[in-house]
């Protein structure tokens, strides 16, 4: 991609748009100075680490806009998946204080159970050995917690 740097942009761009389509995620768009800094690196694994690198940071994004912290280019230091999950809880921690008795746990660890093996199911086109490899889990493990999150194979596409 070295000799194709006019192409970056619109590689990027095309893979946010499916990356929101796969990820179910909010809209997102590059920051002027993350466009110039996805200009700037080598993209020494070509599309393949732009598409990662893209997927990774609309996913661990904060809001709409990417910005260059975003990505882990270059052992830029990352956001950890606990920070996205607590900033993600944050807000909705404040629309349920209301409520005295709340099983926050019972609650929350199902559906972000339930996202994540979506996501991974969606990303290996239903394959559930690559799934559970992914996922770091043995397959019959795998069967169980879609049969009790109720995940519905046909409907992932």
């Amino acid at each position: 991609m070295k000799d194709r740097k006019d192409e970056i942009l619109l590689l990027a761009n095309q893979f946010i748009k499916i990356a929101g389509e796969q990820l179910n995620t909010e809209h997102k768009e590059l920051s002027k100075e993350t466009e110039e800094y996805l200009l700037t690196y080598d993209w020494p694994k070509g599309e393949k680490e732009l598409e990662t690198a893209i997927k990774r940071a609309c996913i661990l994004s904060d809001g709409p806009v990417l910005q260059i912290e975003d990505f882990d280019l270059e052992k830029r230091p990352a956001k950890s998946i606990g920070k996205f999950v607590e900033a993600r809880l944050k807000g909705f921690m404040q629309n349920i204080k209301r409520f005295e008795k709340f099983n926050l746990y019972d609650m929350v660890i199902p559906e972000v159970e339930r996202s994540l093996i979506l996501m991974i199911l969606k990303e290996t086109n239903r394959n559930q050995i690559k799934a559970a490899r992914l996922l770091g889990i043995n397959r019959n493990t795998l069967r169980s917690k879609i049969k009790k999150l109720k995940i519905k194979l046909k409907d992932l596409k």
